[in-house]
């Protein structure tokens, strides 16, 4: 017997292992096939599609989740979505805006939903998000250290390549609380960065800089890579209150009620995504916390500081 939702996973690296495992917590939805180039990758008991094509084909697939480099995504994407099949995509969803939007332009033509897989969102209590913090009175303060040797941007060849990566430590660890912001903040205007340290060009291994919001706000961030003491901090003060989520656990302090939200696991919350995504495909409606216009300014951010980084470099 199918499960309501069939999902097709495209790569079958660490990032699909965890859409896997997630899964497997989710009865209303299932691995029906896996995509996977290299012979050597075991992707355990799961079907193995013989092409991209053929996955499109296969009629058990409602939902393409694309755990490829960021780099290769959005062409997937649409060609996913004028296939009939919705679509989730691994963080960083693209490597520009002009991808984003080019996602997006699909998903409306095709009517169909399009996700992304930054979970964290999931933690952002309703309170937090129906609260006023894009203004120019409001600034934040955002930290994330998390340990990884130079060898991990060399282990799979994509992760040293700006093209197909986006960037390193930023781009993809950085990427989760620096989405938090945006969804809080708003809309990107600047992005402007002391000199990065990279292990290869275009790979950053730390990013220190200062995002000025069209809305005024303003956000000063370090995102690092260099450190073994492992923290993820972001802290938004505004004149009416203030929000702060330290590796997972929230704070609030609105309209003078102070209220504290414990930590859920990481698992759990892209357990969460993909339960609003099988809700997304059965009701033809854009997902409540996931969705993809929401990912549109942290992808502004990333690509600003990739670009930025080579002009400081050069």
């Amino acid at each position: 017997m199918s499960p309501r939702l069939g999902v097709g996973v495209v790569g079958f690296g660490i990032a699909a292992q965890q859409h896997a495992a997630a899964l497997e917590q989710l009865p209303e939805a299932g691995i029906v096939s896996v995509l996977e180039q290299d012979p050597a990758v075991d992707t355990g008991h799961h079907h193995r599609a013989g092409s991209w094509e053929s996955l499109l084909d296969d009629p058990r697939v409602d939902l393409v989740a694309l755990c490829v480099p960021p780099g290769g995504r959005a062409r997937l994407a649409v060609e996913a979505l004028e296939a009939g099949k919705a679509v989730l995509l691994e963080k960083p969803p693209a490597v520009s805006v002009d991808e984003i939007d080019s996602i997006a332009a699909a998903a409306r033509r095709t009517g169909l939903p399009v996700g992304v897989m930054l979970q964290h969102r999931m933690r952002l209590p309703e309170a937090a998000l129906a609260a006023t913090w894009s203004a120019s009175s409001v600034t934040g303060v955002l930290e994330v250290s998390r340990f990884r040797p130079p060898a991990h941007y060399r282990r799979a060849g994509w992760r040293s390549d700006p093209a197909m990566a986006l960037g390193g430590i930023s781009a993809h660890l950085g990427v989760h609380y620096l989405d938090l912001a945006c969804q809080l903040l708003g809309e990107p205007e600047a992005v402007r960065l002391t000199p990065t340290r990279e292990v290869a060009a275009g790979i950053d291994t730390r990013v220190t800089g200062m995002v000025a919001f069209r809305s005024g706000a303003t956000l000063a961030f370090t995102v690092t890579a260099e450190s073994t003491v492992r923290t993820e901090r972001l802290q938004i003060l505004g004149p009416d209150g203030g929000f702060n989520i330290t590796d997972g656990m929230v704070m609030t302090q609105i309209g003078g009620t102070e209220q504290t939200w414990p930590t859920v696991a990481t698992s759990q919350l892209r357990t969460e995504v993909y339960r609003e995504m099988a809700e997304a495909v059965a009701t033809g409606r854009p997902p409540a916390r996931c969705h993809l216009d929401g990912a549109r300014a942290v992808t502004d951010i990333l690509s600003s500081i990739a670009t930025t980084a080579a002009a400081v470099a050069a």
